[in-house]
């Protein structure tokens, strides 16, 4: 028997864990962040060093796995990954301060340089980490349904789900006119300043689309009724996996325990 329309949009996800409802989702988000600033705060080793948030970012490919998307949140995660090994890089060789713990010619590590190192990078590579798993997990369709039934302001709702969403149109836009170009014989690949060149003509037809692209929006919600006054209907309504409240109590747990942990450190000293 065909599907209707409606049945055809509704989100059915057969992992539990991916299918857990956008709120409890922030809230793990939330308390993940929480745990990693509280675990920055111990320092082991007598340099002082972070070194608690290297076995706490296994957190995150662990849950990469248990939602069945590890491929994709890992794939997502390069970019972060570079990102932070360049801050690492750079942090560790020119922050001064502290004894020198190595030192070769011209380059040497400080003290003061590794302990700001491993804490930023990881820092880094942890929340981000934590927000990577959430908007893989969560169509931006499930936020913007999730707002709404918070009793946000449609116009608010939109424009943050319309904002996420424009990051993937600008995207394959670009890839587009990068496409365009190649037709036509620009020299698209090479060094960076090669791929410069190629890349700033493109952003004049790419505001220019974005612009265009804005009026055909405001027709379409206008026709929608966005602007009517009144209670709004929904063609479907997000449905909760049935694990929302026991991912909030070992969420919670955990929360308290590397609080109580760090207090008990903190008043051991």
């Amino acid at each position: 028997m065909e599907k209707t329309f409606t049945e055809k949009i509704k989100i059915h996800k057969k992992n539990k864990i991916a299918g857990l409802y956008p709120a409890t989702k922030f809230q793990v988000v939330i308390l993940f962040s929480i745990c990693t600033i509280i675990i920055n705060t111990i320092k082991v080793t007598p340099y002082r060093l972070a070194l608690l948030l290297i076995p706490w970012f296994l957190v995150i490919p662990f849950m990469f796995a248990i939602t069945g998307e590890f491929k994709k949140c890992m794939k997502s995660m390069k970019a972060i990954g570079f990102v932070a090994f360049f801050i690492m890089v750079v942090q560790t060789f020119l922050v001064s301060g502290g004894s020198t713990l190595w030192q070769w010619q011209i380059f040497s590590i400080r003290e003061k340089g590794l302990q700001t190192a491993i804490s930023l990078g990881f820092l880094i590579l942890n929340i981000s980490g934590i927000f990577v798993w959430m908007f893989q997990t969560t169509s931006t369709k499930e936020i913007s349904r999730c707002l709404e039934d918070t009793k946000m302001s449609n116009k608010v709702a939109y424009i943050f789900s319309s904002t996420l969403e424009m990051i993937n149109v600008f995207s394959s836009r670009s890839n587009i006119i990068l496409d365009a170009q190649r037709a036509r014989g620009v020299e698209t690949e090479g060094n960076v300043i090669t791929r410069a060149k190629a890349f700033f003509p493109t952003l004049v037809p790419l505001i220019l689309g974005g612009i265009i692209g804005s009026e055909d929006r405001v027709l379409t919600l206008e026709a929608r009724g966005f602007s009517i006054k009144g209670e709004k209907t929904h063609l479907f309504n997000l449905e909760k996996s049935g694990y929302e409240r026991l991912v909030l109590i070992i969420s919670f747990i955990i929360t308290i325990l590397i609080l109580a942990g760090r207090v008990a450190l903190w008043i051991m000293k």
